[in-house]
């Protein structure tokens, strides 16, 4: 007897089910469809921001709630950090790239103090 085509939803389904997150019975319960929107996605090694690809090595199936609270906690502190980081990067290496005499004079941080003047006595 010849078995019938099982659909990629349906594999997809059975893989993530694999990860056994999900009690057996409640995904006895649960069609294909459902099952596969209980999870996300997530960019792992290289974040999707960071031109990681939409590749199978680069994804990790996630529950939703794990992946919500993985990337509010993670990804985007260490997302804005690299932007900081990037922007404060380019500004320096255009100001880097002027010749010496076209760059605004560098201010200091500190207010100038003079010293004291001597009283004589």
């Amino acid at each position: 007897m010849k078995r019938g085509h099982i659909s990629l939803k349906t594999k997809l389904a059975s893989a993530l089910l694999a990860l056994h997150q999900i009690p057996h019975s409640q995904a006895q319960r649960m069609t294909a469809d459902q099952i596969i929107s209980l999870y996300h996605f997530d960019h792992d090694p290289i974040p999707h921001a960071h031109g990681g690809p939409d590749e199978p090595w680069n994804l990790t199936p996630l529950l939703k709630a794990a992946h919500l609270e993985k990337t509010a906690e993670f990804d985007i502190p260490v997302i804005a950090k690299t932007k900081r980081i990037s922007k404060a990067q380019e500004e320096f290496r255009q100001r880097m790239l002027l010749p010496r005499d076209q760059r605004p004079p560098k201010q200091s941080r500190w207010g100038k103090r003079p010293f004291p003047k001597r009283t004589t006595t």
